[in-house]
């Protein structure tokens, strides 16, 4: 299952601390599911934006940025003028 993938990545992030660096990093939601691809897992936009709020590990680039920080960032608004650009 699709969602099966999405918590299998998270589970890895939680014990790699090269992957973990790279998340500190990322600036775009995209990043990440770049990364998830990248050790092999397949995972959405959908389910990282919908799941965030409960990723709380230091890794992920929005835990110490507050809701709003974490909202805009997968804002609606936001991935259009990604795509736009």
């Amino acid at each position: 299952m699709a969602s099966d993938q999405f918590y299998l990545f998270a589970a890895l992030a939680s014990f790699s601390s090269d992957l973990q660096e790279q998340l500190r990093k990322v600036e775009t939601p995209e990043a990440i599911i770049s990364l998830a691809a990248e050790h092999g897992y397949t995972i959405t936009l959908e389910q990282l934006s919908y799941f965030a709020h409960r990723l709380n590990g230091d890794h992920w680039v929005w835990v110490h940025k507050g809701d709003d920080w974490r909202q805009q960032f997968f804002a609606p608004e936001r991935q259009l003028d990604l795509q736009a650009a």
